[in-house]
């Protein structure tokens, strides 16, 4: 086997390791033997990892479940739930996040009062739900999220200005409930694990000192949309349990990278910022740095065109250090979206080496800066055969970029 295509296995390995510690049906699992709910629970499971979150309460809790809403992307829905699942918009709201909006509140005000609440959060749930006052309506809400997306504005602040137009986010779904308390399980896609910004924290009261939206950094035909952040019912007693993040992800590629007997170096969560600066830091540090395995954790940003071709973030810093170690022979490195989408793309990134613009060039006549530009780097590393695609993960914890540095 080539030493290329192997070191690309052993990547791969390492990442499925990182997904297989943080999904969301063994997170459920494990969270409720350890913190077991007594009586009857209703369910509200939102998010890409709603269905294997719910999977996890349905091998816990079994019969006592009494009724349970469930919300996720298209085709991250399992024929092994017990309760009907909604499939919804997802990276750009739909009208069908309008009508899991809707449902939502059904569903709330027909929760028995003596049944407890369990709410299982994942990231997603900010375009798969949502409630909208009357001067908004979804073409807006479309343009809107659009603009967001492509802004490179961090997961904070896109959440931030989600929780200022929205009905139920920022802890106003709490406003709908009878329950004078409720437990949520949470898997944080966002910096700092903070339950506010989880799905833009749809039972989470908003703390009096948190920030508010920088709606300078707004277009004007959007500023007057923002709204004062509403009152949530800080009456009800929220109890949140991150379940799973970034850093347990992290933590599990070293120790199966251990088991290895690789020399390990894990960066911590420093996977911030822009995409292309980004590639330009790493690269300099596996060039500059010793050999054995890299880990980074946490969540880029990118600026998108117009018009974007095929891919997101990840599939971006993949071509843009692919850029950066061009002709560099030893070094491995794999960029992977941990719920298994980049962007609007069904690919999680992509495994690149000091080959990977050679591969890709030649099958295109286009050069990969010319793939950057256009936010296209999918398209070239289809071309070049590296991307990185898992199919729905059943978690969203950020993303991962491994690195192997060979001795030379």
């Amino acid at each position: 086997m080539p030493k290329t295509h192997k070191d690309k296995q052993i990547l791969s390995e390492l990442f499925n390791s990182a997904l297989n510690a943080v999904n969301g049906c063994s997170a459920v699992e494990q969270q409720l033997l350890r913190n077991p709910i007594e009586g009857n629970v209703a369910i509200i499971a939102v998010g890409k990892a709603a269905a294997a979150m719910m999977l996890g309460a349905q091998k816990q809790l079994k019969d006592q479940i009494q009724s349970a809403l469930i919300i996720t992307k298209v085709g991250h829905a399992d024929n092994n739930l017990s309760w009907p699942c909604i499939e919804s918009g997802h990276p750009i709201p739909n009208l069908k996040s309008l009508e899991a909006g809707a449902k939502l509140l059904e569903f709330i005000s027909n929760i028995p009062e003596e049944s407890k609440l369990l709410a299982l959060i994942s990231g997603g749930a900010s375009a798969l739900v949502e409630v909208l006052p009357e001067n908004m309506d979804l073409k807006l809400l479309e343009r809107i999220n659009k603009w967001l997306l492509g802004s490179g504005l961090t997961i904070e602040e896109i959440n931030r200005i989600r929780q200022a137009i929205s009905l139920i986010k920022g802890g106003k779904a709490l406003n709908y409930l009878s329950q004078n308390s409720m437990t949520q399980f949470l898997i944080s896609d966002v910096k700092g694990d903070d339950p506010e910004i989880i799905g833009s924290g749809l039972f989470v009261a908003r703390e009096k000192n948190s920030a508010f939206p920088d709606i300078t950094k707004l277009p004007n035909w959007f500023k007057k949309y923002i709204q004062p952040v509403g009152h949530s019912n800080v009456q009800i007693s929220v109890e949140s349990h991150i379940i799973a993040s970034n850093e347990m992800a992290c933590q599990a590629i070293i120790e199966h990278a251990n088991r290895l007997n690789y020399e390990v170096y894990y960066h911590g969560q420093s996977l911030y910022g822009d995409v292309y600066e980004l590639a330009q830091s790493l690269a300099k540090e596996l060039i500059n740095g010793v050999s054995g395995l890299h880990i980074w954790g946490g969540e880029s940003t990118l600026v998108l065109p117009d018009s974007p071709g095929r891919g997101g973030r990840n599939q971006s810093l993949a071509l843009a250090l692919a850029c950066a170690l061009e002709g560099i022979d030893g070094i491995t490195v794999l960029v992977g979206a941990t719920d298994g989408n980049d962007g609007p793309t069904d690919d999680a990134g992509g495994i690149i080496d000091g080959l990977t613009l050679q591969r890709g060039q030649s099958e295109s006549s286009r050069c990969a800066k010319d793939y950057l530009l256009a936010a296209d780097a999918g398209t070239f590393l289809a071309n070049s055969g590296d991307l990185l695609s898992t199919g729905p993960t059943g978690t969203n914890v950020m993303d991962i970029v491994i690195a192997l540095k060979e001795s030379i």
